[in-house]
């Protein structure tokens, strides 16, 4: 049987290959028997190491095979060969360039066989599934002989490798020096990486643990190097950043904060606290199932059949379904058996992608070592590192991967954020005068730049379904918002500058306050980690936004509206009306022009997130109870409480789910126990909740069929109030008033408006008015005839040739637009409205709803109105040029009217007609007005889609669908290739090239001839 075992596994390599490894291994060194087993190099040990090295280069990864790296584990080169020559390295020999040259190539090798396998199915080949679990269990035992090695000394000598280049300033270094530095680090990331493959009873992996590698980096200085690196980021490295972020996110995931910077008292208290806790549930749980418990009575055997609701008969044994058929029911449900289904979340690696969300348990003595590291980094590492990171991965450099390290980055920015709140919570101490102990630890990333990341990376994320990296961005924004709230109650001055300068930059932008709405209404099936984080941030951000509310009288945000095409209908000879297409940058610029101000009102924003959609979430977490903390059960009891107490939203959560979710947590077989720290305030919500309900079914009998239902707004507000809810119509917004500059003669004040309107090709508006202005002279004109004829005849009838007649009084003609859009440019375009009152028309609505009527006016005589047509076609047939490159616009104000309420709140979800706000931005031609306080907004980025081509493609056939589709694909396809490239470049970056290693096809040709 093992001989068929040898020969299988002969098979899985090639026997030439296999051999030339050997040879290799054995002629790199061994123990020496009069040396007392100390380790000898061979003759040609540097050689040696530089064609293994050329080895696993040129056929492992250029042929993507892991044959090489699996020979190596056969002959055990790490354990046996490599990590003695590390050792025998001793401090003395320092200064011996040769030996410094071997454990530089040992270090070479070490880093590519401990590198973590890329377990991508689309990469993964059959050589891959016959060896990576074979090399899994090696790179456990890789990192147990460099935890664990006798002499104690190979991460040191490791660091000793990098040293001269380290001592070298960075305009010295050249690209092998910073390779140098790069490649100890990359190992120290491996170390952390790795983990057993596979933990059981009798191989549990406690040699190469958390605790373990803890304690060693920590007595072999390795926390110290990683320090002097992260605090010199930015002036003496600049290429490390991100090998330092994935060795720290290594050491420090699933880490518990709290029980990091918990005191030994606290810690001894809490821990007796727990076992109270635990010994009265198991009491509960006695109690519970001694009620059901058997007696001399039931030791015989009884199978029962139980009918179902449709027919059916079911099987039971047992005689405790005798007592009642819901329990044979009952008992039939806990026989089944749940099939975990798939995973088909974004992110594609599944659930155990999610790898920060698993706690990891610490020893006292490793809490302490981590402790220790940890504020030592606050001090001094965290700002330089972090800052650097940022400004990276806003450009994209080429050492980021957009995978894998903006997750890493904003899951280590809310760690360290909770750890430096937590530990002012356990030691708190008094500010020093230079502000030492401030929050100006973390101010690398209290920023605006680092809030214009994040929320990026949260639209980004959401937008592709990447749950995973969503999630680390939602806790970095949770621990944000919590800091910044600590900052506020500081004694610093200067921290509560920046704590308000932070508020008023989040809460200023509407998409981030509509942003958080959408993560938790969205929520359907994703991890568990996200219905937490999403729940918490939106509690949060409620709590947060609710205190700052009451703190500021007036709030500000910034909201943006899309402006969509206009289309300008005309009419020549019958034919439709046309619509005149605008190119895509002139409507993106109008929409980064299109942003307004107005007055935030906290109510109305709460009640968005009283919807059914987001109630469901809280419902979706709160139906975990046996699994939650109680942190986690109160904050979803809190929700409820806003929406059923604090906004008497009570019929929102009349729902028979509701009913049973709090049934089953007080009073089901599966119920909280009475010594739960969560029980007594479930318990007292449930009680008001079944009062309410109570009084509400017998008040409204309808209630009974409505509790099967989710209820629409509509609906809820009939059962809350018992009538149908008034649509109140909204007063529609009259348009800016324009004037002419005073300076200008009134011949000029017409040309002006004359010339503004021709720019805007409303050609058809100015002839309009020309016909308009000539019936008028007309009908002037006879009018004043008739009343001259009347007089004279009045006057030769009297006889009174002296007498002098009363005064003409002459009735307004009524301006009558010839179609209804010629009607709404009457009432909202200001430039034409400009012009009616320059000629002296007179407009007059009878409400703020109505269309505002205009008239010429009964002082204008035939004469006036004459020589006001006579400008009109002046102007018309030759507009005015103006000097200095100047336009009509140029002379164009906005009259300002006084407000009797500045702080007056406008349509916050922009209900109010688009074209109020944009003849009003028309009107003073440029940015709209802020507040003297508000922070300067960024940029808004370039939609990637405009209107038009988002309704033409929903026009398009299933051909241009499919074509746009298979284009979609040719792009993540040249995206993913990209990635691999940046990846392999990555990993050539580990291996050091001297001047004799450069790539030559030709000696490598030569080098494996001779090697076969």
């Amino acid at each position: 049987m093992s001989s068929d075992g040898e020969e299988q596994r002969q098979d899985l390599i090639d026997p030439l290959l296999r051999a030339h490894i050997h040879q290799l291994c054995s002629a790199l060194g061994g123990s020496h028997a009069s040396e007392t087993g100390q380790y000898v190099l061979g003759d040609e040990a540097l050689a040696c190491l530089k064609d293994l090295k050329r080895w696993l280069k040129g056929y492992d990864e250029k042929l993507n095979r892991l044959d090489v790296a699996r020979c190596m584990a056969e002959c055990r080169l790490v354990t046996g060969d490599l990590l003695e020559i590390i050792a025998c390295w001793s401090e003395a020999e320092i200064d011996d360039k040769v030996k410094a040259k071997i454990v530089l190539a040992c270090v070479e090798l070490l880093v590519p066989l401990t590198w973590p396998f890329d377990k991508d199915p689309a990469k993964l080949t059959l050589n891959h599934h016959k060896h990576m679990t074979v090399l899994e269990y090696a790179q456990a035992a890789y990192k147990n002989g460099l935890l664990h090695h006798q002499s104690g000394a190979v991460l040191k000598g490791v660091v000793r490798v990098c040293l001269p280049s380290i001592a070298l300033s960075p305009k010295e270094r050249t690209e092998r020096d910073e390779g140098i530095i790069k490649l100890v680090l990359y190992l120290f990331r491996n170390i952390a990486l790795i983990e057993h493959p596979n933990p059981s009873e009798t191989d549990t992996g406690e040699e190469i643990s958390r605790d373990v590698t803890v304690e060693t980096f920590h007595d072999q200085n390795i926390f110290d190097f990683l320090h002097t690196v992260s605090s010199g980021m930015g002036d003496d490295f600049n290429y490390q950043d991100t090998v330092v972020m994935e060795t720290l996110y290594h050491l420090l995931k699933g880490v518990d904060i709290e029980k990091l910077f918990m005191t030994d008292k606290v810690q001894s208290a809490k821990s007796i606290s727990q076992l109270e806790t635990l010994l009265n549930m198991e009491r509960d749980l006695k109690t519970k199932n001694a009620r059901a418990q058997s007696t001399r009575h039931s030791r015989f055997g009884t199978t029962i059949w139980v009918q179902k609701s449709d027919g059916r008969r079911v099987t039971v044994s047992g005689q405790d379904v005798l007592a009642d058929k819901s329990k044979g029911l009952e008992k039939v449900d806990n026989s089944k058996r749940w099939k975990k289904p798939k995973y088909r979340g974004g992110n594609g690696g599944g659930p155990t992608a999610n790898d920060f969300d698993m706690t990891v348990t610490l020893k006292e003595s490793s809490k302490r070592v981590l402790r220790n590291f940890v504020e030592l980094f606050l001090d001094a590492g965290f700002n330089p590192l972090f800052s650097h990171l940022r400004k990276a991965i806003e450009r994209e450099s080429d050492r980021i991967l957009q995978n894998l390290h903006p997750r890493q980055f904003l899951y280590l920015v809310s760690w360290f954020l909770c750890a430096e709140r937590m530990r002012r919570k356990v030691t708190p101490v008094e500010p020093t005068e230079d502000g030492d102990l401030s929050f100006g630890l973390v101010a690398a990333v209290l920023n605006q730049e680092t809030l214009i990341l994040l929320k990026s990376r949260l639209k980004e994320w959401f937008d592709a379904k990447q749950w995973i990296d969503l999630e680390a961005g939602m806790q970095c924004m949770v621990q944000l918002l919590l800091t910044v709230q600590d900052m506020a109650l500081s004694s610093l001055e200067e921290d509560q500058e920046i704590a308000e300068n932070m508020q008023n930059r989040i809460f200023y932008e509407e998409d981030t306050l509509d942003m958080i709405l959408s993560l938790l209404r969205n929520y359907k099936a994703q991890p568990f980690g996200y219905l937490d984080a999403c729940t918490e941030l939106a509690h949060v951000h409620l709590r947060i936004l609710e205190r700052y509310s009451k703190q500021n009288t007036y709030i500000f945000v910034k909201a943006k509206r899309q402006k969509t095409r206009r289309k300008k209908a005309t009419q020549n000879d019958g034919e439709e009306a046309t619509a005149i297409n605008e190119s895509d940058e002139e409507l993106e610029a109008e929409n980064r022009r299109n942003v307004r101000e107005r007055a935030f009102d906290f109510i109305r924003y709460e009640s968005k997130f009283l919807s059914n959609a987001c109630v469901d979430t809280y419902l979706k977490l709160l139906a975990y109870y046996k699994e939650l903390e109680y942190v986690q059960i109160k904050r979803a009891l809190s929700f409820l409480h806003r929406v059923f107490v604090k906004r008497e939203q009570e019929t929102v959560l009349f729902r028979i789910d509701v009913l049973d979710l709090l049934n089953r947590m007080v009073q089901g077989k599966d119920a909280l126990t009475y010594s739960h720290p969560a029980f007594k305030e479930v318990d007292q919500f449930a009680k008001y909740y079944i009062k309410q309900l109570v009084r509400k079914l017998q008040k409204t009998p309808a209630l009974y069929v409505e509790l099967l239902f989710p209820k629409t707004s509509r609906s809820s507000f009939f059962i809350q109030h018992g009538h149908n809810q008034n649509n109140t119509v909204k007063k529609l917004r009259q348009p800016a008033e324009l004037d002419v500059s005073p300076r200008l003669s009134y011949s000029e004040q017409v040309g002006v408006a004359v010339s503004v309107l021709l720019n805007e090709n409303k050609d058809d508006s100015i002839d309009w008015l020309k016909r308009v202005v000539a019936r008028a002279v007309d009908e002037r004109l006879a009018w004043e005839n008739e009343q001259t004829a009347r007089r004279m005849e009045e006057v030769t009838l009297e006889g009174h040739k002296e007498a002098q007649p009363e005064p003409l009084k002459a009735e307004p003609i009524v301006v009558i637009p010839d179609t209804e859009e010629r009607m709404a440019l009457m009432s909202k375009d200001p430039k034409l409205m400009l012009l009616l009152r320059i000629l002296g028309f007179k407009g007059s609505s009878l409400d703020d709803n109505s269309i505002v009527n205009w008239e010429i006016s009964p002082s204008l005589s035939a004469a006036d109105l004459r020589e006001r047509l006579a400008l009109l076609k002046k102007h018309t047939d030759e507009p005015p040029i103006y000097e200095d490159g100047k336009t009509a616009e140029d002379f164009l104000r906005r009259k300002i009217k006084p407000r009797s309420d500045c702080s007056e709140p406008s349509d916050e979800d922009g209900e109010n007609d688009g074209d109020d706000d944009e003849t009003e931005k028309e009107a003073i031609g440029g940015e709209p007005k802020f507040g003297p306080n508000v922070l300067k907004a960024p940029k808004p980025k370039k939609s990637k889609k405009s209107l038009r081509h988002r309704q033409r493609d929903d026009k398009k056939d299933p051909e241009t669908l499919r074509e746009g589709q298979e284009e979609s694909e040719r792009k993540l396809e040249a995206r993913r290739k990209k990635q691999e490239e940046k990846m392999a470049s990555i990993r050539s970056e580990i291996y050091i090239r001297d001047s004799d290693d450069e790539e030559n096809e030709e000696r490598d040709r030569i080098f494996f001839e001779r090697e076969r």
